[in-house]
This record gives C-alpha cells, sequence and structure tokens, in this order.
C-alpha cells in the first residue's frame, strides 16, 4: 500500500486540489486555521477572499473563533519573534523581519468580519442571494426545514391519480402490500438525492384480459364447489391412498371452512388462503403414498387452474406496482419543485441542488463570478459531501490559478443518513493534484495511539474499499500537559478487548449477551470510580463524568443505564432521540385531553392515571365510592380548562405544575431529572406552538398528536435534551459522540450484523457498473446481487462506526467482541477474520489487555486479571440497597434545585420539605446516666420527630381554645407516627407555650395564638426560575453587603459552599406564611436538640445553630420566594409596608416565662439586600 505523505503545514506547497486525511485526534483545526494564515501571509490574500466551509452552525462558531485567535497569536509572535507553538515559530523565522506580513495580519484582524466563514447551506444561500440573476434564483423566497407536509401532499395526490382509478382487484392488491404511509417512507429523503436512479424502469402491463380470466376461474371454482363441497371434504378425510401426515383429519375441517370463507368473499380479492394449494392436483400427487393414485375430481382440476390464472395476474400485479413506485419519483421530483416555487418556498437541501443546478447550467458567467469573489477554498469535513456538493467545489475551485483544500477523514464518514456519500470522497480523491495525511495524534495516551495501530493494521482492507485505507499515526514528540490514566500510580494496558468465547459448538445469543455485557460495564465503571482501587487521571480521580459508554441505539444506552442503577453511579443520555418519542409526550397528551374535556370520564381517568399525575389503580377504583374525592379533582380540572381558555396555555399550565405538585412527583422517580427535564421540554415547546401559531386547545393537542406520529419528520431542536450532565457517565450514540473526546470509553456494542434482513425491501445501492452511481432499486432481476453490494456498503459504514468509537478516548478504551449470534457480518468480524486474539495482543506489545469471557455465560462474567470486575458483589436489589450518605458534589446544570441541593452534606431528598433531618455533629446528646424525664427535651430526636411536629402545627387551629381539641390531635398525631401516647401532656405544653409567647418586643399583640386559620398557608411550595449561580456569585453578593445589610461574618461562611453552578428552578417549602395587620411573616419550625434547658437555645446559640447550617440561606431563598409572589399578587405591595419578617422557631427552647430571646430566632433583611438577592437568584428569561 502507497502510504500518503505526512502533510507539512508549514512548508508544503498552496496550489492546486489538495486532499489532506485528517485521522481522529490529528488537529484538523489547528491545520485549518495554519493554512488560513498561510494564504494570508504568503498568498497576500485578504481574509473576504478565502472560502472556508463546514457542515454545521456550531463547527462554524468554532472555526470562526479559533481562526481569530490564531491571527491575532500569530500577530503577537511576529512581534516577538517567535513562541512556543512550533508553526508559529516557523513563521516568525519565515516573517519575522516583514513589516509587510505583520500589516497583512493586522489588515486580517481588522477585516476579520468580512471572513466568508459558512455552513455549506449558507455558503450556497450567499451565492445564489449575490448572484440571483446568474443562477435563475426566485427573490424573496423562505426558508423552510422541513418539507413532510408537502411530501405527504403530494403522495396523497399520487395515490388518488394513480390508485383509485385502478380496477378494484387491482385496488385491493395494492392495499395488501402497500399505503400511502408506506409510499411515504419509501420517498423520504431520497426524493431529494441529486442523481438517483431508480430500477427497475417503470411498467404498466395491462391486466384486464387476465382479470377476467381470474373472475372466470373463481366463478367456476364457486359453481363447482356449491355442489361438490360434501363430496370433497369426503374424498380429503377417506382417501386411502393420500398420506395423512400431508393430509391430516384435522386439519381439511379448517381447510374446508377457509374455502367457505374465501369463495364466499367474491372475485375481486387475489389473494387465496393458505392451504388452498392442498385442493389442487400438483399438490395431491405430492401428498399421495408412494406407488399410489392420487384422488380425481372435476374441482380440483379448476383449483388449478385458478391458482395459474392467479400465478400470472399476481406477475402483472407486482409489475405494475413496481411501476408505480418507480413513477412516484419521477412525479415526485416535479411536483416538489412545482409547489415550492408557486409557494416560494425552498428547503436546506434546494440551496445545495440549485447552486449545483445553476453552475451545470449556466456555467462560466456564475462561476467566473464566485471565482472573483473567492481565490482559495478550504472545506472541512470534507468526508460528509455528497456528489452536488463535491461538483460545485469542483467546477468553481479546482482549476487553473485557484487553491482548493478538501480536509477530512473518510474513516469516519458516518452519516449516509443524511446524504453523505463516501464515493464522493473517493472521487475527489482520485481527481487531487496532492493527497496528505496528518500524522500525530494529539487526543490520547501514546500506548492507545499504538493499540488502535494495532486494531486497524490487523487487516489489510480495514475499511473494505481499497480507495480507503487505514494508516497509522504516532504521537507527538514531547507533548506538554500529557494526562495519564493510572492505578496505584502504575500504567496498565490502555485497550481492554473483552473476549466472549462460544457457549459449547454454539455462538452466544444477542438477547442473552446484551444484559450480561451492561452488567460487566456498569461493574467495570464501579471499580474505576472506588476509592480504594486508587484510578487516577493525573493528579485527580475519576469521576463519572470522565466515563462515556458509546452505543448503536437509545435503547442500548437504556439498558447501560439500568445496569448502572444497583451501583448508585448517576449517568445522562446524550442522543437524538426525539422529544415526542418520550412517554412525558403521549402523558402530557393524555392530560391536556383530560383539561380539555374534564366532563368526559374515560379521558379524565386515562389524565389521571399517567406517572404525571400519579394516581394508581386502587385510587381510580376508591373514587367511584367516594363522590366528594372524584369531584374534587374535576373541580381542579375545570378549573384548568377555564385559565387556559380565558389566559392561555402558560398561565393553566404554571397553575397546573404548582397544583399538582408534577415536578416533585416526576423527581421521585429513579430517572425522575430525566422525566422532569423532559417535561419542561414539552411544557416550552407547547407554549411556543401556541403563541406562534395561536392554536386553541383541541389544535394545539391536536399538533402534539401529530408530533407523536412516527411518520411526522422531526426537527432538531425537538430533540432530547440533557439532564444534569456534569458529574455523570455518558451514555452516547456513536453519531453523537464524533467529534467528541472522553477519557475513558466503553464500547459493548459494535459487532451489529451487516446483512439486510428483509429480502423484500428496496435496496440503496453505489452501482459500481455505472460509476458508483447512487442507485435504489425496488425489486428488479438483480436484487441479489445489489442487496450484496448494499451490505458491503454497509459494513464499510460500520467499520468507521467502530473506528470514531475506538478513537474517542483519550486514555482508556474497553471493547467488546466474541462469537455472538448473527455477528458474522459485522465490523470486528471483518476486521479479525485472519487473526486470532491472542496473536492481536502479543503484536500490540503489551498495549492490548485481552480477557476472554467464559463460555458458559452463567449467571456473571468474569474476567481475568483486569477484566470487568465479578459481578458477584451486585447480589442486592435495588430497594434492598441500605442508604449512605453523600459527600461529594454533583454539578447538575439545568436542573430542579433546592436549598438543600446546595448545601454539603445534605442527605436527605430534595424534593420533601424539609424536616429538620440535618444533624449537626456538635448537637449535644442526653448523657445515658441521666435521670428520665419527660419533658420537651427529652423528646425523641431526628426526622420522624421532626415530621411529627410539623404535622401537629400544620394541622392547629392556633386560635381555638377547647384544650381537648388539642389533646384529640395531638394523640392521633403521636399513634400515626408511633410515639408512646404518654408524651401527650409534654406536646400540648409545648403547643401552649409556643402559640402564647410573644413574636415581636413592639407589638404586645403578635402571637401565633392571634392568626386564624384563614390568615395563613401551611406548606407553600414555591417555584422561581433560576440564574445560573455559583457560591462565588452568592459569596460576592454577600461580601457588597456586609455590615451595612448583612452580618459581617456572613460573607466568610457562604465561602464554605462547594456545589456546582446550577441553573433551571429553584424550589422549596415554607412551613408557613402568615399575615397580621397587612404584614406578612415567615415561620420555620425546627426541632433540633440543643440541650437539656431553656437557656440552651439562648440567641447565640441559635445564631450559631442557624449559620452552622446555612439556615440564613434557607430564609433568604424562602423571603425571595415570597417576595417575589407578593410584588406579583398584591396591587401596592410594599416591602418596607408589607413585609413583617422571618421567625425561625426551635420548639424545645420556646418558654413564655422566659421572654422571646429564647428558642426564636428573628430577622428582618434589609429591602436593598432582598432585591439584589432577587436579582441575582431570579431569572427573568422563563416565558418572555
Amino acid at each position: 500500500m502507497t502510504q500518503k505523505k505526512h502533510f507539512d503545514l508549514a512548508s508544503d506547497p498552496l496550489e492546486g486540489t489538495n486532499l489532506i486525511e485528517a485521522s481522529a485526534g490529528t488537529g484538523k483545526t489547528y491545520t485549518i486555521t495554519g493554512l488560513f494564515l498561510r494564504l494570508i501571509l504568503e498568498k497576500h490574500l485578504p481574509v473576504s477572499e478565502i472560502l472556508v466551509v463546514t457542515f454545521t452552525e456550531a463547527a462554524t462558531a468554532e472555526l470562526t473563533d479559533k481562526i481569530r485567535v490564531r491571527l491575532r497569536d500569530a500577530s503577537e509572535s511576529l512581534a516577538r519573534g517567535g513562541g512556543e507553538d512550533f508553526f508559529l515559530q516557523s513563521l516568525a523565522d519565515q516573517y519575522g523581519d516583514s513589516a509587510e506580513a505583520r500589516t497583512r495580519l493586522e489588515e486580517a484582524i481588522r477585516d476579520f468580519d468580512e471572513a466568508a466563514i459558512f455552513t455549506i447551506h449558507s455558503f450556497c444561500k450567499r451565492m445564489l442571494h449575490e448572484h440571483a440573476f446568474e443562477s435563475g434564483s426566485l427573490f424573496n423566497t423562505e426558508l423552510v426545514a422541513n418539507q413532510e407536509t408537502l411530501r405527504q401532499e403530494i403522495v396523497g395526490d399520487f395515490w388518488r391519480r394513480h390508485v383509485y382509478g385502478a380496477s378494484p382487484m387491482f385496488v385491493r392488491y395494492v392495499m395488501d402490500q402497500t399505503g400511502p404511509d408506506d409510499l411515504l417512507s419509501l420517498l423520504g429523503n431520497k426524493v431529494s438525492q441529486p442523481g438517483l436512479k431508480i430500477i427497475p424502469r417503470a411498467e404498466f402491463p395491462e391486466s384486464s384480459d387476465q382479470e377476467a380470466q381470474y373472475q372466470d376461474a373463481f366463478h367456476a371454482v364457486c359453481h363447482a364447489w356449491a355442489s361438490a363441497r360434501s363430496e370433497i371434504e369426503s374424498i380429503l378425510l377417506t382417501d386411502k391412498n393420500l398420506n395423512r401426515r400431508t393430509y391430516g383429519p384435522k386439519s381439511i375441517p379448517k381447510w374446508i371452512q377457509a374455502m367457505d370463507d374465501t369463495l364466499a368473499s367474491g372475485p375481486h380479492h387475489i389473494t387465496l388462503f393458505e392451504k388452498f394449494e392442498k385442493f389442487t392436483p400438483r399438490m395431491l400427487e405430492a401428498g399421495t403414498k408412494k406407488k399410489h393414485t392420487p384422488p380425481e375430481h372435476p374441482f380440483f382440476d379448476l383449483c388449478g387452474n385458478l391458482m395459474a390464472k392467479q400465478e400470472k395476474l399476481l406477475g402483472l400485479f407486482e409489475k405494475r406496482l413496481l411501476g408505480l413506485k418507480a413513477e412516484l419519483f419521477s412525479y415526485a421530483r416535479k411536483e416538489l419543485r412545482k409547489r415550492k416555487e408557486t409557494q416560494n418556498v425552498l428547503s436546506f437541501d434546494d440551496l445545495i441542488l440549485n447552486l449545483h443546478r445553476a453552475i451545470r447550467k449556466r456555467g462560466e458567467s456564475l462561476v467566473e463570478n464566485i471565482q472573483k469573489r473567492f481565490k482559495a477554498a478550504l472545506i472541512d469535513e470534507f468526508q460528509d459531501t455528497d456528489p452536488a456538493q463535491y461538483e460545485i467545489f469542483r467546477k468553481v475551485f479546482a482549476t487553473e490559478g485557484r487553491i482548493l483544500f478538501l480536509i477530512g477523514d473518510p474513516k469516519q464518514a458516518i452519516y449516509g443518513f443524511r446524504g453523505a456519500d463516501i464515493f464522493a470522497y473517493m472521487d475527489a480523491a482520485r481527481n487531487a493534484h496532492f493527497q496528505y495525511t496528518l500524522g500525530e495524534n494529539w487526543r490520547s495516551e501514546p500506548g492507545l495511539i499504538a493499540a488502535v495501530n494495532t486494531v486497524f493494521e490487523s487487516s489489510e482492507d480495514a475499511f473494505v474499499y481499497d480507495e480507503i485505507r487505514f494508516q497509522g499515526v504516532s504521537a507527538p514528540q514531547n507533548k506538554k500537559d500529557q494526562v495519564f490514566l493510572t492505578k496505584q500510580g502504575l500504567a496498565e494496558s490502555p485497550l481492554h478487548l473483552w473476549f466472549a468465547g462460544r457457549k459449547g459448538e454454539k455462538p452466544v445469543s444477542r438477547t442473552e449477551a446484551r444484559p450480561q455485557i451492561c452488567d460487566a460495564v456498569a461493574a467495570e465503571i464501579s471499580r474505576l470510580l472506588a476509592p480504594e482501587n486508587a484510578f487516577m487521571l493525573g493528579e485527580a480521580r475519576i469521576r463519572p463524568r470522565d466515563i462515556a459508554v458509546l452505543v448503536r441505539q437509545n435503547s442500548e444506552a437504556d439498558m447501560i443505564r439500568q445496569s448502572l442503577l444497583p451501583y448508585q453511579i448517576p449517568s445522562v443520555l446524550h442522543s437524538t432521540a426525539n422529544i415526542f418519542d418520550s412517554g412525558e409526550a403521549l402523558e402530557m397528551e393524555k392530560v391536556l385531553t383530560g383539561i380539555e374535556q374534564p366532563g368526559d370520564e374515560r379521558r379524565f381517568r386515562a389524565a389521571l392515571s399517567t406517572d404525571m399525575m400519579g394516581v394508581r389503580g386502587e385510587e381510580l377504583d376508591a373514587f367511584a365510592k367516594d363522590e366528594s374525592a372524584w369531584e374534587k379533582r374535576l373541580i381542579r380540572f375545570r378549573k384548568y380548562h377555564r385559565l387556559w381558555h380565558e389566559g392561555g396555555f402558560v398561565r393553566m399550565i404554571r397553575e397546573f405544575m404548582s397544583g399538582e405538585r408534577i415536578l416533585p412527583r416526576l423527581m421521585a422517580f429513579p430517572d425522575g431529572e430525566r422525566r422532569s427535564t423532559n417535561f419542561l421540554h414539552l411544557v416550552e415547546i407547547l407554549h411556543s406552538i401556541s403563541v406562534e401559531k395561536k392554536l386553541s386547545m383541541s389544535w394545539l393537542i391536536r399538533w402534539l398528536s401529530d408530533q407523536n406520529d412516527p411518520m411526522t419528520q422531526r426537527s432538531e431542536e425537538h430533540q432530547l435534551r440533557l439532564e444534569s450532565d456534569e458529574n455523570a457517565v455518558r451514555l452516547v450514540t456513536i453519531h453523537k459522540s464524533k467529534g467528541l473526546e472522553y477519557p475513558i470509553v466503553f464500547c459493548p456494542f459494535t459487532w451489529g450484523n451487516s446483512k439486510i434482513i428483509n429480502k423484500k425491501q428496496p435496496v440503496l445501492f453505489h452501482d459500481g457498473k455505472d460509476g458508483q452511481r447512487l442507485t435504489l432499486d425496488l425489486g428488479s432481476g438483480k436484487m441479489d446481487e445489489n442487496r450484496a453490494a448494499a451490505e458491503r456498503e454497509l459494513l464499510a459504514e460500520n467499520m468507521r462506526l467502530l473506528y470514531v468509537a475506538l478513537t474517542r478516548a483519550k486514555n482508556r478504551c474497553y471493547f467488546v467482541w466474541g462469537h455472538f449470534n448473527q455477528a458474522e457480518s459485522s465490523a470486528p468480524a471483518h476486521l479479525f477474520q485472519n487473526m486470532d486474539m491472542e496473536t492481536l495482543r502479543e503484536r500490540s506489545k503489551g498495549t492490548i489487555h485481552l480477557s476472554e469471557m467464559p463460555s458458559e455465560w452463567e449467571g456473571n462474567i468474569s474476567v481475568r486479571e483486569q477484566g470487568p470486575a465479578s459481578l458477584q458483589s451486585k447480589t442486592v436489589s435495588v430497594e434492598s440497597l441500605s442508604e449512605r450518605e453523600f459527600t461529594t458534589q454533583i454539578d447538575q446544570g439545568f436542573r430542579i434545585s433546592s436549598f438543600s441541593s446546595l448545601i454539603p452534606g445534605w442527605s436527605h431528598s430534595p424534593e420533601i420539605p424539609d424536616r429538620d433531618m440535618r444533624t449537626s455533629p456538635s448537637d449535644p446528646a442526653p448523657s445515658p446516666l441521666a435521670t428520665p424525664r419527660q419533658d420537651i427535651f427529652s423528646f425523641p430526636k431526628g426526622a420522624r420527630a421532626g415530621t411529627f411536629l410539623h404535622e401537629v402545627f400544620e394541622h392547629l387551629d392556633f386560635t381555638q381554645q377547647d384544650p381537648d381539641i388539642t389533646k384529640k390531635l395531638v394523640a392521633e398525631k403521636l399513634e400515626a407516627y408511633d410515639f408512646d401516647p404518654e408524651w401527650e401532656p409534654t406536646i400540648c405544653d409545648t403547643i401552649r407555650k409556643v402559640l402564647s409567647v410573644r413574636l415581636d418586643p413592639g407589638d404586645e399583640d403578635l402571637s401565633l395564638s392571634q392568626i386564624r386559620n384563614e390568615d395563613r398557608l401551611n406548606e407553600l411550595e414555591f417555584y422561581f426560575p433560576l440564574n445560573q449561580i455559583a457560591p462565588k456569585d452568592l459569596r460576592h453578593l454577600f461580601a457588597s453587603c456586609a455590615g451595612s445589610e448583612c452580618p459581617e461574618d456572613w460573607p466568610e461562611h457562604m465561602g464554605r459552599l462547594e456545589f456546582s453552578p446550577v441553573r433551571g428552578f429553584m424550589k422549596g417549602f415554607v412551613d408557613m406564611v402568615f399575615q397580621f395587620r397587612n404584614k406578612f411573616y415567615l415561620v420555620d419550625w425546627k426541632s433540633n436538640f440543643l440541650g437539656d434547658h431553656v437557656e440552651d437555645y439562648h440567641p447565640v446559640a441559635l445564631r450559631e445553630v442557624m449559620k452552622r447550617n446555612f439556615y440564613m440561606l434557607q430564609y433568604l431563598i424562602y423571603m425571595v420566594a415570597l417576595h417575589r409572589y407578593l410584588s406579583l399578587r398584591k396591587q401596592d405591595y410594599c416591602y418596607e409596608k408589607h413585609f413583617g419578617g422571618v421567625y425561625y422557631i426551635f420548639l424545645r427552647g420556646v418558654d413564655p416565662g422566659k421572654g422571646m430571646n429564647f428558642g426564636i430566632y428573628q430577622d428582618r433583611p434589609a429591602e436593598g439586600f432582598v432585591r439584589k438577592l432577587c436579582e441575582t437568584l431570579i431569572s427573568e428569561d422563563f416565558f418572555v
């Protein structure tokens, strides 16, 4: 094999057409920025004359930033005579004394806004617009991302025109074989692919004579059957010459009944029942014993004749149907273009196709005008090109005096489903004047680079086609900041190949292998993360976010996620899955339908039964006996209906989320973050579409239902959003992972087969006998040959997917392969077809660690030495896992945050109200030698006690004077929480003290005993949109207000917070808000134990507890929520006038006899501080 020359960025010539193969991690972007610099300095080109094209908006933005920075770096390097970058040093050596070179760079920086850095679509759009006359482009066209509606209309019109007008027999045949949805799926995006050839050619043989003959034969059979039915049944049951294994007595009555049904249905249906042939002379002869005579009857001859007529007619119908499918493409191409011209719209594909068509038709003038604009072109990600794109660049830039660089990696061409065509790349490679490769991998550890080289060098045709050969890369010399993965300070093999042997003589079944592999992956991830194993990346311990598991399908990712759950390892899915395929989308449709039609009991029950609403079967059943409970639910849904009707979707959904506690309920599921993210994403989409399209209730629900239809073309904006992923294992599809890198990568499922299972489906392939033209075979006589070509292309793409997967890793990669069923045609099978695993390991010189999976495939996977950890340790179910304290941090990104999620060491779930579950290590405990006593100080401690006391005060009427009512309530709650009833007097005494103590020294009347039920709200739940905040934001805020608006020691204490940056929503539960004399107050009940005496709850001790537990941050968050709520709901609200303050009431330390200085912490922050806090925390961007 001829080796491509390594491209020398500093010195290789800038001329002609150049193709640079940029293998994974070899610095493609670095090369492009370097070429851009050289074109400015060496060819004296202004930035506006250098075209840079890539394939996504994100890549365009990245390239723009990188080139801008590179220009500045180069300018600084020339000014100081060099730098650490070898390429910039070479430029400094060459141009350091040139004032002209420095001036050119300064001009490039100054004029950089004129740089022509485009996506392929934006480039084509710009050229069509700027050269509208030469290209024949329409003005003021609208660009649409989705052509699905047009395609549906076209297929519907085609169906009506070509099917409905045909004979009834042919219509029935076609409807049995296909339908409009099938034709729409067949058409797909292929209709927009230029040069697509359809075979066989459309034929429409006349079939009316054959239809008439078939009907005559059918009627003859019917007539004979009417008189001979009993005789035929008797012959088949009693003829001794028939082989009864073929003509079983139990089967014959079923055939007789099937004959009755078929003949009764009439002659307009060409399909006969499955065993009809049993009545023909040919089958009767085959079913007769040897040397015996088959039974004879005229009816059998008539059946044979009918089957012969059917076969002829089916042949004609099959040709006519193939002709219809071929004609569909011709009709759709013409109609699609005509209808878009009528509506003055263009698709993104049209931008490329129209420029391509214009260049081919109008040729020289358009090409010359583009050439005047651009003297050089750098085409990024060129492996994802197609014939139309390549011909545009070839016509314009592959000409004398122009410079064209095509940069990409054919080994990473994995987007064929989007229209990318690897054969266009091969064509470009053959036509290029110079072919280069980038030879150094800057991504991975040297050992991993060598291991990947060994893997792909194990086959001479690793990538199937001769034009795509693997050429190994090397690690750069003296690379700085190289991070290595070590275990207890020692390096290990960077590529781990887990190999599964056969199960006896048989390969391992796929259904058996997948869950076992998932468990092995989860166990190994657990081993990597375990602190005692001391796996390190440089100086840092491995974190979940350092690990990625690459999969082919979202279902595989879900299997991995389920396997990680028992180990309590967080994971997050990065996929191209669509939000409308989620369970939350289906549930949202049910719930909205229930809100739209609350009077429809069936729809209302369907809404209630969703996970979102949380009503289980037994509860629904109970509603039948409890009309009041049913009516309460119904009233709420009628309220949501009214709000939707009067105030729109967003007003209703906000009230619905709050009133039904949707997010807390979803967050309670093991995958609660995924569900909540999906729900909020759906809310955003539905709000947007309801406003944009001004949709009523029914039309919005209909729109949502249409999105759930798999035939609806989906927008990339509707792909699943990430949950929090800052400290979670990444579960990523291989397609999504391209261009990304991870320290540790698992590739468990790269062994999918490369066979087309359905032998009847059309075959899309490149015809080597027709210049590799893209061809769709609908059912030609060469179907088997063409299917083999398509399968070869599928194998080549699977090889490229394997390469992409294995090259995402920086430090370690795990790769699973073995004797799996139906994997004989997989990428690994092709790669290792001439090499056993032991030879591979030996060739790797220690860079590949081979672990054998046992052939027995018993309950777990065990491997030698450093293979996946034994699953014996995973013997408990998820339900029985013991609780452990979480001491590290998780960066949750966009999520539902709460006070508890911001505080280090807080261990209870953030979705439930605070019940004093946080125990300070310095909280004193009663001495075991103390004399037993029955008072509030000896009342049990902990979360159960805290919840009990909260419940008592929540249900207590503060103003009622009857002690028996209080005793009854306390007795009920003591029993409910399994406390000794002897505690009743103690709790009642505590209630009396808490209700009677004065709360405000300036207002003798202010005590809780004065607060009526209607003047208070218990367990007030709130959400508000949260800006992105980090600990430093809070520290800065408190520091700016220290002394004047908040205590001076608060900033220092806030400095101890360590949560990762969060954004999304802040939520919480305020124990109580009450109103007294037109002022509003916050109350939080605290059952913390601080000592055995009231004096232990003095103000200094309370301030220390408040600070130590960050309770001051808690009530400030509560104040922000209440302040925001009152600002929106109370028309004349003024903080100074209407906000009374905050009370944290430590229930054990309250005693009116001691005064309000004990057991009560009170604060009322300055208005300016509260305003700044609101600005810091509350995001105003949500639902703007």
